[in-house]
């Protein structure tokens, strides 16, 4: 089906999942014939197993990461860490429980909180941890953040293309045979297209065509893809990941701080403007509603708890944030141009067209030809 700049929204009577908080008013989610929204329905299609097959899958990661550990090198495993719980979290499981040699990178978006940096600096000084930062000049990624949310609604791409690049570069320069992350669908939120846009490299190529920022965008858009497929796994897809012990390990034995003990994203100062673009975009995603959502899927909260912690943060969630205008100013947007990239939702959706494998391989190597010349 091809996706158009307008989408047809078509009036439906709101339907609630029997389990979690979700309903058929928010894009992407379709409650099925058995009373369970199609989040619910996925999650048991891929994960409903997951008591019975824990203990396998976390012999299937030991296999993994003693692999990497016979190779012998400098580093065994390489974390992404953010600063935030999950990437701490696999720092000390991968240096206590497994005792790995392990490189931290942390990709400085231009918005890493004081907080984060204060965590990541504990994490590894307790841990005896190597840690590097990679990031552009403020001024490179001002103009990218700039642009692409002036042109799609979105300016988290950018950051999460970074992510996956400083990835890329460190495990590449010190030959690390596998990098371990944080992320996962079986832990974390639903993801719709239509209301959150990713580090899809397609995409990122498909919005700065013709900008002019060739210069800004030459080492996020690097193609990683042509020296083949980094090793990697995602963690929660094979251990246990409770956030009471989660939380409990990080500020007992870690120094690990947070504005309060459940935020989601203390390692980013601008998270909660992200959170108010996508409810001023779509008024029924109220903010951390799909997060504990998830966990009620997963079976970490009831549906009563998750309830009740959306309710309680719902208030100071759903107001104009406070460094809405310092947001503004550091961007060089203006009022207007702020709530016109907001008029239409889904105007990002007409950048998701993909090219031929051939094509896209064609212009990468000629990129890379043209920087190693």
């Amino acid at each position: 089906m091809e996706i158009t700049e307008k989408k047809i929204v078509v009036d439906k009577e709101t339907v609630e999942c029997k389990r979690c908080l979700l309903t058929n008013k928010i894009p992407g989610v379709v409650i099925k014939d058995d009373g369970l929204c199609s989040v619910c329905n996925d999650y048991d299609h891929e994960w409903g197993d997951w008591k019975e097959k824990k203990k396998e899958r976390e012999e299937t990661f030991v296999k993994l990461i003693e692999d990497a550990r016979s190779k012998k090198r400098l580093y065994d495993v390489l974390v992404p860490v953010s600063g935030g719980k999950d990437s701490i979290y696999i720092m000390y499981l991968l240096k206590k429980k497994y005792n790995l040699k392990c490189l931290a990178v942390t990709w400085d978006n231009g918005f890493l909180s004081d907080t984060a940096r204060e965590n990541i600096k504990n994490a590894c000084e307790i841990l005896d941890i190597d840690h590097i930062y990679y990031g552009l000049s403020k001024q490179k990624m001002i103009k990218l953040y700039r642009y692409f949310f002036l042109k799609t609604g979105f300016f988290c791409p950018v950051c999460m293309r970074g992510i996956d690049l400083v990835q890329a570069r460190a495990q590449l320069a010190f030959n690390i045979p596998l990098a371990v992350r944080g992320t996962s669908r079986r832990t974390e939120e639903h993801v719709s297209n239509e209301f959150f846009m990713g580090a899809d490299l397609n995409f990122l190529e498909n919005v700065l065509q013709n900008s002019g920022l060739e210069e800004e965008s030459e080492a996020l858009l690097w193609p990683t893809k042509l020296i083949g497929t980094l090793p990697y796994v995602n963690m929660p897809d094979f251990i246990e990941w409770n956030y009471n012990e989660i939380f409990s390990v990080l500020t007992n034995e870690l120094k690990w701080t947070a504005s309060k003990k459940e935020a989601e994203h203390s390692d980013c100062i601008v998270a909660n403007i992200v959170d108010y673009v996508r409810l001023k975009k779509y008024p029924v995603l109220i903010p951390e509603m799909l997060r504990f959502s998830k966990l009620v899927t997963c079976g970490q909260l009831t549906r009563e708890e998750a309830l009740n912690r959306v309710n309680g943060n719902k208030k100071e969630m759903v107001e104009e944030p406070k460094n809405l205008n310092w947001f503004l100013t550091e961007f060089g947007i203006s009022e207007t141009d702020f709530h016109e990239a907001l008029k239409d939702p889904t105007r990002h959706l007409k950048y998701l067209s993909k090219r031929s494998r051939i094509a896209r391989k064609k212009q990468a190597l000629k990129k890379l030809r043209l920087r190693m010349a």
